[in-house]
């Protein structure tokens, strides 16, 4: 009978599977370890330690698919946002921005979400000499920068923004070789537009807006509602503002992940006071939201959200029953002419008396100037409206003002052009438009309420708006990020 050989394993052969399967171990722990750190920042990160914003995006840069999310163009050396993203979210100064890219310096370019005002944007001259350049970066000129003087420390937390100057004739053929930091703010161009995507990104967002890009016959190009690409032919066509800043590289991420709901962070101070608000937080009074559209140490003017709506009774087609319902109040400018007048049979005198004294914080209303200088057909910038002025109570929006262009079919205090019978009116189509002081429209009321009332609660969002309470009395605790 044959006897079975018995396999022996020699020590030395156990010894090599072993380092063998500590070596595989521990290669893909490594490799574990490395990817979760690069994704999440490691672990257990001192929360005191300083968190670049810039650094903090650019680990989540998109390897697999560079046709879309946060991806590096190798041909510029800059990261850049494509397509429809929806972690890209900063809130700066009371305003959501869009993020567009990183340059290689770790400055980070951003967009307003959506537009900020209406004007004439004189973009046929250039953009140097533009209107929307004045309204947007301060300068020696009078009256300028109006949208930069909102920005909490943008000395500090903001850099000069390249702007894409190049000339385009042909669509197919989107440039940008001229590029220049002139400027600390500015317009988004037809390439960046492009570059993103254009009609199938993000900044596609359902809103109609200008671009800083002209053809060689000084026609503006625009972005359409729908997102395709326009040219603006006219002028006198009125231009809606996404404004374009740079936040510098240093800048330290506060907090949030980037998305709508928990936007990037990177500037935060206490607010007590209604004074300490930003220009775009909204505020709650009487059950009627306003929007904050200029920021004073003494004085907030606040911009009502909707318009003026009166309860009205209707019957019910079905039930024959009589109900109560809200509906717009439509009035007339009326006056002698087209200059706001705060007294006789006037829109400007209801709301410096009706609706004044519907007020429960009428006390807290400032007496102000409110500004009724008239443009001219050859220069349509917005610093004519300073030209003059008459003292209210309340007032109406005009051109140049923060979020005046959120309500169709209403009444300013823009005069006309042509004749002292014609003021201008936000009309259905949302475009500035010259009709008689005698025809009937919506009506938006503006007033200046003293920046020592307290804020009760809230935290200045469309959902939590501020709610206000006397001077004296003790403020609630709230949660002070933004949404």
């Amino acid at each position: 009978m044959s006897k079975r050989k018995v396999l022996k394993i020699t020590p030395i052969l156990i010894v090599l599977n072993v380092l063998i399967l500590l070596f595989i171990v521990g290669f893909y722990t490594t490799r574990l370890i490395k990817y979760y750190i690069a994704e999440n920042g490691g672990f257990g990160e001192d929360e005191d330690k300083t968190v670049i914003l810039a650094e903090e995006i650019i680990k989540k840069q998109s390897r697999l698919d560079e046709t879309k999310g946060f991806v590096y163009d190798s041909d510029n050396n800059i990261y850049r946002y494509k397509g429809e993203v929806d972690d890209n979210y900063i809130y700066y100064s009371g305003m959501i921005y869009r993020i567009i890219a990183i340059d290689n310096e770790g400055n980070i370019r951003a967009v307003s979400q959506n537009n900020v005002t209406l004007l004439y944007s004189g973009l046929e001259k250039g953009f140097k000499d533009s209107y929307v350049n004045t309204w947007l970066n301060k300068s020696d000129k009078e009256h300028s920068g109006i949208y930069e003087r909102e920005l909490v420390n943008s000395d500090e937390l903001l850099v000069d923004t390249y702007t894409c100057l190049d000339t385009i004739d042909d669509l197919t053929e989107v440039t940008c070789k001229e590029n220049k930091t002139d400027y600390r703010i500015s317009l988004m161009s037809l390439y960046d537009y492009r570059s993103a995507g254009g009609k199938s990104s993000y900044l596609n967002n359902g809103e109609s807006y200008s671009l800083i890009t002209n053809d060689s016959k000084n026609e503006n190009y625009y972005v359409t509602t729908d997102g395709e690409i326009a040219v603006s032919k006219k002028s006198s066509r009125v231009s809606y503002i996404r404004p374009v800043i740079t936040i510098s590289s240093g800048a330290e991420l506060i907090e949030g992940k980037g998305t709508l709901d928990e936007p990037y962070i990177i500037e935060k101070h206490e607010i007590k006071t209604l004074s300490d608000v930003y220009v775009g937080n909204y505020v709650k009074i009487d059950d009627i939201l306003y929007r904050v559209n200029e920021t004073n140490e003494d004085k907030v003017r606040l911009i009502m959200s909707e318009v003026l709506m009166e309860k009205v009774k209707e019957t019910d087609s079905e039930t024959k029953e009589e109900k109560e319902v809200l509906k717009p109040i439509s009035m007339k400018f009326g006056g002698s002419d087209s200059v706001y007048n705060p007294n006789g049979d006037t829109v400007g005198s209801y709301l410096n008396g009706t609706f004044l004294n519907s007020l429960s914080l009428k006390d807290k209303v400032i007496e102000s100037k409110w500004y009724v200088g008239k443009q001219a057909l050859d220069n349509l910038s917005y610093t004519l409206v300073y030209g003059d002025s008459v003292d209210a109570y309340i007032g109406m929006p005009t051109i140049g003002e923060f979020y005046n262009h959120e309500q169709n079919n209403i009444l300013t205090t823009l005069r006309g052009l042509e004749s002292s019978k014609l003021v201008n009116v936000i009309n259905k189509e949302g475009h500035l438009y010259s009709d008689k002081i005698t025809s009937k429209y919506y009506v938006r009321p503006e007033f200046y309420l003293d920046g020592k009332v307290n804020i009760k609660s809230g935290n200045g969002s469309l959902d939590n708006p501020y709610v206000l309470g006397d001077s004296n009395e003790k403020t609630e605790e709230r949660k002070e990020t933004k949404d």
